[in-house]
């Protein structure tokens, strides 16, 4: 039986071709990160099956390149990828103006009808001397207060109270005994408060 020689061509393919296999295999298990040089991997060194993501201008990684899901929140921190803090942008126009809202609910009635009522005691020298100051019908008393008169000598108010919802009394009296005319006025400040 006679054995065949290949031609030198055939041989050289074979050899080149060992080569190959060997060295693409050989590669991806010698290179590692630390003996890539910085700055040097760019989207035409990343396998991806998008075209469309190699950005052949500046051959850089761009986010078609990255592959969903296998970024961290860690990654995102101030300082890193390029996220550092920069300067706030201008600020955008205003919005246009959104439809009125729907119209609230009725508050609570307050106050109406604010009025000064007063009274007061004949002038004389009578002591002790009381009054009582009413709101018209329909009022109440929100507040009030009591004035002595015509004091010639020493007299004094002793009380100055809401008498009832409706009423203000005040009185006074002398500390002194004297026979000169004076007299008591109180104030009842009246408004209709609602139910």
């Amino acid at each position: 039986m006679k054995v065949r020689i290949p031609s030198p061509a055939t041989m050289i393919a074979a050899i080149a071709l060992l080569f190959a296999l060997s060295g693409t295999a050989v590669a991806g298990v010698l290179v590692t990160s630390a003996q890539i040089q910085n700055n040097t991997v760019s989207s035409l060194d990343v396998r991806n099956n998008n075209l469309k993501s190699i950005d052949v201008r500046n051959n850089t990684l761009t986010t078609l390149d990255v592959r969903n899901g296998t970024l961290r929140k860690v990654d995102f921190a101030p300082g890193v990828l390029g996220n550092g803090d920069g300067a706030a942008g201008p600020a955008g126009p205003a919005g246009q103006q959104g439809p009125q809202g729907p119209q609230g609910v009725q508050g609570a009635p307050g106050l109406s009808g604010l009025e000064i009522v007063s009274a007061e005691t004949a002038s004389n020298s009578d002591s002790p001397k009381q009054i009582e100051a009413s709101c018209p019908a329909g009022k109440q008393v929100v507040g009030g207060g009591a004035h002595i008169f015509n004091a010639a000598t020493d007299a004094a108010l002793d009380e100055s109270y809401p008498a009832n919802a409706t009423t203000w009394r005040g009185t006074a009296w002398e500390v002194v005994a004297t026979a000169a005319n004076w007299k008591l006025r109180a104030y009842a400040i009246c408004a209709t408060i609602p139910a």
